[in-house]
């Protein structure tokens, strides 16, 4: 969260996840498999412990320090003389999944992306995740959509799921973000996890029907691209934009689609106000559905104003924060700071930010004695013909992030606003983000994201079970029927609540 510096905005999450594809096809080409001695991969290991263990704001929240070095060890002496680039940055991936901190990532280095490969290595279709079953989310392929995957390339589904969702991050216990980043980032995990493959032996089952067929692989942008195809979104333009309104008139219903808060203030607010501005002023709007369910997170000074529209005053979010260290160290390996490259000057900035920020207590704790950080982020907007005076909807699922994820549990303690979806993929009690630090590992080059700062959120809202995300007051799941019919359940759902129709029952698992 730092402000008024010269530290830029995280790049959006989509961008990221281009540049990490074709980076990774990039390795394809190069010789993903290419390999690291013993030496080499134990200096990197002790490396990406030291930075977790000196830097992180909060690094054994969810597992003893002693508990991790163990793991770090033991993964130390088990390396092999040597070890594939592949296997390597799986073990830590999967050990880094251990802190279970959704703002501490490790992934391939960015930088090596040159130039867009053409190689065909990915799985090229998007999947739904439903009752632990993977099925094709996707029309116009060699799969029929809804077709359940029975296996890969001899990988039973239920192998496929958890080995890859082992390589996703997520704050705490929670299930519905891992699941998520799986179904959006399928041919990516699975190429992370297993290597590229130029065709895929799919066994599936459709309608009670087992077929085995041959699925070609495609590059890495097409396959990201046809996650964005999905049958649903082919018919809501509201999921391509980083913003978007809706009006439906038969309900006096607007819909304010927010898919990433990585945007600037200004820019933000313009886009919002153009849009919101002129939609509400139409006659007898009752209902404001907000949908953040593909909403990653970013720059926290949005909630002020979105706030301020949906409660008519200025957002107070008290909390706790601290931080470990006051000093930025290896600055020989630090890439960046929250997107900016790291330089001198930005390392400087980092410096100055937390040494005026944060001040050592008795226990030596570097704490922050500001309870409600919003105080300082004050736009100069003129809100006041904006103020919402209806019901509120706010829409949930596990890719409910970050800055996201707090402005579900903000808006959900007002009497006005009902969440519906599921659990967010942030946590309800707090996390370790806001001002973040990439590095780079010395000799495999995969990059580490540690966030410096540990936040506890004072409002909590009526659940606050430890390591869970918000959860909805109506919790709707996906069903086969949705997939199959191309319908949105949580989106239908919320409508049937706008319309009052008595007859709408939500689930109440609180899993994926």
């Amino acid at each position: 969260m730092i402000r008024n510096t010269a530290i830029k905005v995280l790049k959006s999450t989509f961008s990221i996840i281009v540049m990490m594809v074709l980076s990774l096809s990039a390795f394809a080409n190069n010789g993903f498999d290419h390999s690291l001695s013993k030496q080499q991969a134990a200096q990197d290991l002790s490396f990406y412990f030291k930075l977790i263990d000196e830097q992180h704001g909060n690094p054994y929240a969810y597992i003893s320090r002693a508990e991790f070095k163990q793991l770090v060890d033991a993964n130390i002496n088990s390396l092999p003389e040597n070890i594939s680039y592949q296997h390597f940055s799986n073990l830590v991936i999967e050990l880094n999944q251990k802190l279970r901190c959704g703002h501490t990532a490790v992934s391939i280095d960015t930088q090596i992306l040159k130039t867009a490969t053409e190689k065909s290595d990915f799985f090229p279709y998007p999947v739904s995740i439903i009752d632990n079953e993977v099925y094709i989310d996707f029309e116009g392929g060699t799969l029929p959509l809804g077709s359940k995957i029975v296996s890969i390339n001899g990988i039973p589904s239920q192998q496929l799921l958890k080995e890859l969702t082992a390589l996703t991050v997520t704050d705490g216990f929670i299930e519905t973000k891992k699941y998520r980043e799986v179904e959006q980032k399928f041919g990516y995990y699975f190429f992370l996890k297993y290597g590229a493959s130029a065709e895929f032996n799919v066994i599936s089952n459709l309608n009670g029907k087992t077929n085995t067929i041959a699925v070609q692989g495609i590059p890495g942008n097409q396959m990201m691209a046809n996650n964005y195809m999905r049958p649903v979104y082919q018919t809501n333009e509201r999921y391509i934009h980083f913003t978007h309104v809706d009006a439906i008139d038969s309900l006096q219903t607007l819909v304010l689609t927010l898919n990433t808060f990585q945007a600037s203030p200004e820019w933000f607010f313009q886009k919002i106000y153009d849009q919101y501005s002129a939609a509400s002023k139409g006659a007898g709007v009752n209902n404001l559905v907000l949908d953040l369910r593909n909403n990653e997170g970013g720059d926290r000074r949005l909630l002020n104003f979105l706030y301020k529209m949906i409660a008519g005053t200025d957002l107070v979010d008290p909390s706790s924060t601290s931080t470990r260290s006051l000093k930025i160290t290896h600055e020989d390996q630090l890439r960046g700071i929250n997107g900016a490259v790291g330089s001198e000057e930005v390392v400087a900035n980092a410096e100055q930010y937390l040494e005026k920020h944060f001040s050592e207590n008795a226990k030596g704790e570097f704490v922050n004695d500001t309870q409600n950080w919003h105080e300082e982020f004050e736009l100069g907007f003129d809100l006041k013909d904006m103020k919402f005076e209806g019901q509120v909807y706010v829409l949930t699922s596990g890719k409910t992030f970050s800055a996201a994820a707090d402005f579900a549990r903000i808006l959900g303690q007002l009497d006005n606003v009902i969440l519906v979806g599921e659990e967010t993929g942030g946590a309800n009690a707090g996390r370790t983000a806001n001002m973040l630090l990439n590095y780079s590992l010395p000799n495999s080059a995969l990059m580490v994201q540690v966030p410096v700062i540990s936040e506890t959120f004072q409002n909590k809202g009526n659940r606050n079970e430890i390591g869970r995300g918000v959860f909805p007051d109506f919790a709707v799941k996906k069903t086969y029927a949705d997939l199959i019919n191309k319908q949105d359940a949580v989106f239908n759902f919320t409508l049937g609540l706008i319309a009052h129709k008595p007859n709408l029952v939500a689930s109440t698992s609180l899993g994926q």
